[in-house]
């Protein structure tokens, strides 16, 4: 039976049950998970999984049930389950579904996914793994090459009227690599996801990106603690950026535990900061015509000249904060309950090229690995402090590699202090953002 079918077969069901309301979330997902490591397939996982999931609502009170069996026996048991489970349950008025609306056109689905042969994937992490090692002898080993896809239907139908399909494919790439020197020990990583497996870097570019970065750290030495400009590589913008989303993600205003949550309209950041969320970009990790619960997905606009403009919602979080959804409902599969995520959310490029940054910073650090990161904030006051390593910056140059330092300041302060942001932005993952500089962070070492 197609997953149209038994989705309206489950609608029927609840129709016809004592529930108030339902919805149904159905997906099938089926891909390949390959790992390379001295020329040989260490690890070759087929995955398959299919199953649907339910959220019945009696009295404002709902019951989240799901099961992999589509059986008929099975939809009735699941639905009866539900609407007992419910009743135990404690009403919200945030209990409501999506309203049927006009769907967004994407590009998520290539249909050359199918064409792609296990050979293929093999030889790409095959020749990734040679051109490392062939990079420079400084290569000693690698920690890993990884190649994934997955090709995915989800169905979303509710007792509104709703009832939307989408195809999608993803695919991912990913290489680690170790680099040794007089006993000094640095590793390097490079990966991608998209939506086309042709849209994906080659091999050349995965393995120069990789053993460049490792090598590079090679010899780092530490600085004496002082607050001075530093310079977020784009490799890791995306820690500031996770951080502004715990700050806008609707869990948080609703909860009323973000230091944002009032603060729509106000100037929070420079002139130069416009951070966007948008799944309906064409071809991007995070793209699709809807999000997780039905709502159509639209670009959505965080921050503009460094103004507050928005929150991330899905439809419960957007009720209990007076507000609607902005389509940012995800799931972690059919087992998992919808909540808020990004999609494509990405700081929007400057006008500064890359290597401009470096060359007017009189003295200061470039940043390109943090460790820790995504533990070192408080989410209430914004305070924050990772370990970092990169390079030392005199005069515009770069005059020697940096590590065990560990850069602070104020989230705040930091999207305030941005005073240049680059052109390089290029969307290899869902999160991401250009080169750009903070005017003074402090960088604590020896």
């Amino acid at each position: 039976m197609d997953s149209i079918s038994v989705a309206k077969k489950l609608l029927g069901l609840i129709e016809k049950s004592a529930a108030d309301a339902g919805e149904v979330y159905l997906q099938t997902t089926e891909g390949v998970d390959v790992e390379v490591r001295d020329q040989a397939v260490e690890r070759l996982k087929n995955t398959q999984a299919a199953g649907y999931a339910l959220r019945l609502v009696t009295g404002g009170r709902m019951a989240f049930v799901s099961s992999s069996d589509m059986r008929d026996e099975s939809l009735e048991r699941t639905v009866a389950r539900g609407v007992d489970l419910a009743k135990h349950s404690t009403a919200d008025e945030s209990n409501v579904f999506a309203s049927p609306s006009p769907e967004v056109s994407v590009e998520t689905y290539d249909d050359s996914i199918d064409n792609v042969s296990i050979d293929q994937k093999v030889s790409l992490l095959k020749d990734t793994e040679t051109l490392c090692f062939a990079y420079d002898p400084l290569i000693s080993k690698m920690e890993g090459v990884d190649y994934s896809d997955r090709k995915t239907e989800t169905v979303i139908a509710n007792t509104e009227g709703l009832l939307s399909r989408r195809l999608s494919t993803s695919f991912e790439i990913g290489a680690g690599v170790v680099a040794e020197k007089n006993g000094d020990v640095e590793n390097g990583w490079e990966g991608m996801q998209s939506r086309f497996f042709d849209k994906l870097d080659p091999p050349s570019r995965i393995a120069s990106s990789a053993c460049g970065k490792a090598i590079s750290r090679l010899g780092g030495l530490s600085v004496s603690t002082r607050t001075v400009p530093v310079i977020f590589d784009r490799s890791v913008a995306h820690t500031v950026l996770a951080h502004l989303f715990q700050m806008v993600s609707g869990d948080r205003i609703a909860s009323g535990t973000s230091m944002l949550k009032d603060r729509i309209g106000d100037k929070i950041a420079s002139d130069l900061v416009t951070v966007v969320d948008d799944a309906t970009l064409p071809g991007l990790p995070g793209s699709r015509p809807f999000d997780d619960e039905g709502t159509p997905s639209r670009r959505n606009v965080v921050l503009e000249g460094g103004v507050l403009k928005s929150f991330i919602f899905d439809i419960g979080t957007g009720l209990k904060s007076g507000a609607a959804s902005t389509g940012n409902a995800s799931r972690g599969g059919f087992r998992a309950l919808p909540g808020v995520a990004s999609t494509n959310y990405f700081l929007a490029a400057g006008d500064t090229a890359p290597g401009d940054i470096i060359k007017t910073t009189k003295s200061g650090l470039h940043v390109t690995s943090l460790a820790g990161w995504w533990v070192g904030i408080n989410p209430t006051t914004g305070d924050f402090s990772s370990g970092a390593k990169g390079f030392w910056i005199e005069n515009g140059v770069v005059a020697h590699p940096v590590k065990n330092v560990t850069i602070a300041s104020n989230l705040l302060a930091m999207l305030s202090g941005i005073d240049a942001v680059g052109t390089d932005l290029f969307h290899r993952f869902g999160r991401v953002g250009p080169t750009f500089r903070v005017n003074e962070m402090k960088v604590g070492g020896a």
